[in-house]
């Protein structure tokens, strides 16, 4: 691509290797830039453009704006350059004309106006068959309430006849068996990594572009049977067994209380509300509470080797993003003031 000089740009490596040694090594072979090794500068890359595996590409424009985080696939597919940037369809180019509703197929555009709703499953998934019945309960009582939106099923089944099978329990939309190519496409354009996802997007805007995303991790919302924040938008704060993907990828104050009355638990969580809007500032950070004494709560404890439920809360800073990284409070009065505390000044950091 440099030889032909059809395109102006760098490429900088940054290095994963374990020791000098290797680094040495690996970037004799390399023609250009490279960031020295050691830099701290790297694990912030990592966590900016999401480098959770390696290889890993990004492409960014002259505004450091992210073009794709899939370049290794465009440099795979296109080794001569005649694509580059490798810039992803957008949504809307992406989604087929027609979708398929339990009375046939009618046009996409039919849609436009409302909030749109990406369930991505499949049959042979388990956790999705528990999960569909759910959500198609949920579909019909929102339904009942309000008509301004449309769930899609967007499926990994692996053929027509399971397809066909599955949607039949559904209670929603789909799209259509044969637009897998489109199904394919919009997955990796959202990044969804996993199944059962189920995402909600603004309707189209009314001078064109692209849906917003309001919010990607929705299943935790659905499984809490209250829909009174229509259309779910994604808050600072928040039970921990409702965070999805929050607690991997941003940094996060949780408080456990499974043992607290119903007046201590709605105490601590009044305060963690109110220390979100204090820190405000701190773009990211996650404020959450854990008062079920199932679901993830003990995984997290387990994991944080956090001592067995008692009386008194516990609070705990888990910061995963920097390496699994966290910290653990030895206050159990849980005020604003002390959680401030806590927060500038967390102690001894921890190695999951």
């Amino acid at each position: 691509m440099k030889d032909h000089g059809k395109h102006d740009f760098e490429l900088i490596f940054v290095s994963f290797d374990k020791n000098e040694n290797e680094f040495k090594e690996y970037t004799s072979e390399m023609p250009w830039p490279c960031l020295p090794f050691g830099n701290d500068t790297k694990d912030i890359l990592g966590r900016k453009y999401e480098a959770e595996g390696i290889p890993h590409l990004v492409v960014v424009d002259e505004n450091g704006e992210v073009i794709t985080k899939d370049g290794v696939d465009g440099v795979r597919s296109d080794e001569s350059g005649e694509r580059y940037p490798w810039k992803p369809k957008s949504l809307s180019e992406l989604w087929p004309e027609k979708i398929l509703t339990k009375s046939g197929l009618v046009d996409s555009s039919t849609l436009d106006d409302k909030y749109l709703m990406l369930y991505f499953s499949a049959h042979w998934c388990p956790p999705c068959r528990s999960f569909t019945p759910v959500l198609s309960k949920a579909y019909t009582k929102l339904k009942a309430e309000r008509d301004d939106f449309e769930i899609v099923f967007l499926s990994s089944d692996r053929d027509q006849a399971s397809f066909d099978e599955y949607f039949e329990e559904m209670t929603f939309c789909a799209l259509p068996y044969e637009e897998q190519e489109a199904k394919n496409g919009i997955s990796k354009q959202i990044g969804i990594q996993g199944i059962p996802s189920l995402l909600i997007l603004g309707p189209v805007p009314a001078n064109g572009g692209e849906r917003p995303l309001i919010n990607k991790s929705l299943r935790g919302v659905i499984e809490s049977g209250d829909f009174s924040d229509f259309p779910f938008h994604r808050k600072p704060y928040g039970a921990l067994d409702q965070a999805g993907g929050d607690i991997n990828d941003a940094k996060c104050l949780v408080v456990f209380h499974e043992n607290g009355d119903d007046d201590e638990q709605k105490e601590l969580i009044d305060v963690m509300k109110a220390v979100s809007e204090k820190c405000s500032d701190k773009t990211g950070m996650k404020f959450l509470w854990a008062m079920n004494p199932n679901g993830l709560a003990p995984q997290v404890r387990a994991a944080a080797n956090l001592q067995k439920m008692s009386d008194d809360p516990t609070m705990i800073m888990l910061d995963l993003p920097d390496q699994g990284g966290y910290y653990v409070s030895k206050e159990t009065d849980i005020t604003i003031k002390n959680v401030m505390k806590f927060i500038e000044g967390p102690g001894d950091r921890q190695q999951l």
